[in-house]
C-alpha cells in the first residue's frame, strides 16, 4: 500500500479554529515539574545548551538528565541554530573567537548517532502551526503596512516559530521529551498540539557550576 502523502501532515490542523489570538498561561499550568515528566529519552532546545554552558540550569533539570545520561539526544535544528553564528560573527571582533569556540565545543559532543533530525511530515506540520501562531500572535501584517524594519523583524520572529514548531514535533515523532526554557512559544505550541513530550523550565538567576556534558 502507499505510504501517508506528505499533505497529511498539512491537514492535521484547522487554521480556521484559531481565530484569536491566543493567551499566555501561569506557570502552574504549564509542565515545569521534573518529577512529573514521562519516562522518555531526552531532547534539548536550543536554550538548554547555552544555559548549561553558563550554569544557569536548574538542580531539578540537572538532576534529571544526569539520571538519564544514557538517553540523550541533540536535535539538528539546535545544531543549526548553534552553528550559523560560527559564519555570522565579525571575525575582527576579539570576542569572536572565545564564542566560536564555545559552540564548537558543544558541538563536538553531539554524537551524530545520538543527533536526529525532523522529517519531511514534521517540516510541513511544523509550517502550519507556526503560520497559524504568526497569524493569532499578531505576525501576520501586510509588508504594505510595515516599514522595512518591521518587515525584517516581522519574517524572523516568524522564523523563530517554525524553527522552535520544528524541535517541538521532533521530539513528539521521535517520543522524546523536550527540555526547554522557550516558555512562551512552549505555551503556544502546547494549546494548538498538546502533549506530554516537554518540559519546560526557567534558567536560574545564579550561575551554577558548568560543564559540557550535562
Amino acid at each position: 500500500m502507499p505510504s501517508e502523502t506528505v499533505g497529511a501532515s498539512a491537514r492535521r490542523h484547522d487554521p480556521s479554529a484559531y481565530a484569536v489570538t491566543l493567551r499566555y498561561r501561569p506557570d502552574a499550568a504549564l509542565p515545569f515539574d521534573p518529577a512529573a515528566a514521562p519516562s522518555l529519552p531526552l531532547l534539548f532546545d536550543t536554550t538548554f545548551y547555552l544555559h548549561r554552558s553558563s550554569g544557569k540550569v536548574p538542580p531539578g533539570i540537572r538532576a534529571l538528565i544526569a539520571s538519564r545520561q544514557h538517553m540523550v539526544h541533540n536535535c539538528g535544528v539546535a545544531c543549526a541554530e548553534l552553528a550559523i553564528s560560527i559564519g555570522l560573527l565579525d571575525p575582527a571582533d576579539p570576542r569572536t573567537k572565545t564564542v566560536i569556540a564555545a559552540i564548537r565545543a558543544h558541538l563536538d559532543h553531539m554524537a551524530q548517532d545520538r543527533t536526529i533530525a525532523p522529517s519531511a511530515s514534521a517540516w510541513t506540520e511544523a509550517a502550519v502551526l507556526a503560520g497559524i501562531l504568526a497569524r493569532t500572535q499578531g505576525l501576520a501584517v501586510s509588508k504594505r503596512a510595515l516599514n522595512s524594519d518591521q518587515a525584517c523583524c516581522q519574517e524572523g520572529r516568524r522564523r523563530e516559530l517554525l524553527l522552535d514548531a520544528l524541535i517541538y514535533l521532533t521530539a513528539v515523532e521521535q517520543d522524546m521529551l523536550l527540555i526547554s526554557a522557550n516558555v512562551r512559544h512552549m505555551d503556544l505550541l502546547l494549546q494548538i498540539h498538546p502533549t506530554q513530550n516537554v518540559l519546560l523550565y526557567r534558567p536560574t538567576t545564579d550561575s551554577l557550576p558548568a560543564s559540557i556534558s550535562a
